[in-house]
């Protein structure tokens, strides 16, 4: 079996090596390097083959342990061609979470999941899926969201028709676009994207992809 060669990026020595230790004693893992700052990761990246980056988030540039926002270290991450990342964050409110996934986190973890939850989210990111860890979904939720196997089929969640919608906004078409593609009207794709996040329980585009993500559609 072909092992996923991971990167651990965090500022703190400790934790930087326990985390390490932690996946490397996964026998699907191969512990490609340990790093302290975003230099160190970058320069280890352009040097290396890695296929997932462990990274608790946030990370210090080198000169100072100041935080920039994900979509700022993501994009640079993606320059280099390394988009499976796993964000491991101390993040405690569901204001946190969201923002995350808002700045294109597709892998996250909360500093307070046990070890496995980040095993499993670099296995999903080396899937090329993304994955909420159980403590983030509670926190987005208020509960535990219910997995796949509570419900026979979509159907009984949505309609044939909001799943359709769900799906192809997901995909990235605009409500327009999707009413051009569907042959229905603008009014009716959204009133049906409406009734989607209403039933999920979500108040924003940013809660709707959270709820794709902890449901493995995206």
């Amino acid at each position: 079996m072909k092992k996923i060669r991971v990167i651990v990026a965090d500022s703190q020595p400790g934790m930087r090596r326990l985390l390490g230790r932690r996946l490397a004693a996964s026998a699907c893992i191969e512990l490609a390097g340990l790093v302290a700052d975003e230099r160190g990761l970058v320069q280890a990246l352009s040097q290396g083959v890695c296929d997932v980056v462990a990274l608790r988030f946030p990370l210090g540039t080198g000169n100072d342990a100041r935080s920039g926002s994900y979509a700022r270290l993501g994009a640079r991450l993606a320059a280099l061609g390394r988009q499976r990342v796993v964000a491991i964050a101390n993040i405690a409110d569901r204001a946190g979470v969201l923002q995350l996934i808002k700045d294109g986190c597709r892998n996250v973890v909360t500093g307070r999941d046990h070890a496995d939850e980040v095993l499993k989210a670099v296995r999903m990111a080396h899937l090329d899926l993304a994955s909420v860890s159980e403590v983030a979904c509670d926190l987005i939720w208020g509960r535990r969201c219910r997995g796949l196997g509570d419900f026979d089929d979509w159907a009984e969640l949505l309609t044939t028709r909001e799943s359709e919608v769900l799906r192809l906004y997901l995909s990235g078409l605009s409500v327009t676009e999707i009413a051009v593609r569907t042959g229905r009207t603008v009014k009716t794709i959204s009133t049906q994207k409406q009734s989607v996040m209403r039933k999920v329980g979500a108040d924003n585009d940013v809660e709707l992809a959270a709820f794709a993500i902890q449901r493995g559609m995206l």
